[in-house]
């Protein structure tokens, strides 16, 4: 299912053309969009719907929205003789400078439906088997006009509010790092490149650790106002020493492996002693 949902996606995305000039009104006159990021994001959201919904069909499932635009996922792919087997999808954008800037995302909040199983979520986490991020990343075009009003037959002089547009789709904990989006907040953040590749390949730490580790992860990660003295840790590598004392008081919002959560992380942590000692 996740090569032929993420295979899909790069086939049918080939073919879109993601300039746009801005919204059409009624008089057939454009009104350009300007370089605002949630107004960027969204149209990136309007490309990427009429894509998913051809993958749902292919694939024998229906694609929905959240009947609230504040809650987790932005689509999802059902069927209704498998109501417990949903495929969560969002999509995320950001910009960069150059193409030797950091690539960084939110990921969605860890203080939530991870803890919750009804929490800003659409339906339960637990109905979900999969979580993708779609990721764009574009430059900023500082000389996109905003606000204006261009004839529709004059729409050759707007300046296009974004250039060099990449993307990719990968699952979620696949390109989560350890430490928050950000500061302030609550939301889970990628892990730290400057490469598109390593997104497109999922190379974050929990690619190898796996979707449960994950969750146990940002499950018990401290929550942005506790207290310093309640930490338990802050890093991949305090949790990988913490885990292994506490794994038998750990609880998930599903049923998971034990054993072989503790394997994986072993052969995580000999993976790593040997690429240090290269």
């Amino acid at each position: 299912m996740e090569k032929n949902i993420i295979g899909l996606f790069y086939k049918k995305m080939a073919n879109v053309n993601l300039k746009t000039f801005g919204i059409l009104d009624s008089n057939g006159y454009i009104h350009t969009l300007g370089t605002d990021s949630k107004i960027i994001g969204r149209i990136f959201e309007m490309f990427s719907q009429p894509i998913l919904e051809e993958i749902a069909f292919e694939l024998g499932y229906t694609l929905e929205t959240p009947k609230s635009q504040t809650v987790y996922p932005d689509f999802i792919m059902l069927r209704p003789d498998k109501p417990n087997k949903k495929i969560a999808i969002d999509i995320k954008t950001t910009y960069r400078a150059t193409e030797k800037s950091t690539i960084k995302f939110t990921l969605g909040s860890y203080g939530s439906y991870m803890r919750n199983n009804t929490k800003n979520i659409e339906y339960k986490y637990t109905d979900y088997i999969r979580h993708y991020v779609i990721g764009f990343i574009y430059k900023r075009n500082d000389f996109a006009q905003e606000s204006r009003i261009y004839k529709y037959k004059n729409r050759d002089e707007i300046a296009f509010p974004y250039t060099d547009v990449e993307y990719f789709m990968q699952e979620k904990y696949k390109i989560a790092g350890d430490k928050p989006g950000s500061g302030n907040t609550e939301n889970i953040g990628s892990f730290t490149t400057k490469k598109l590749s390593d997104l497109i390949n999922g190379n974050g730490p929990f690619c190898e650790l796996g979707q449960d580790i994950f969750d146990i992860y940002w499950k018990y990660y401290p929550k942005y106002r506790a207290s310093k003295q309640d930490y338990t840790y802050i890093s991949l590598d305090e949790f990988l020493d913490w885990l292994p004392a506490n794994i038998d008081s750990v609880e998930l919002l599903h049923e998971f492996d034990a054993k072989k959560v503790m394997k994986r992380i072993q052969k995580y942590k000999c993976s790593c002693m040997a690429w240090a000692s290269r």
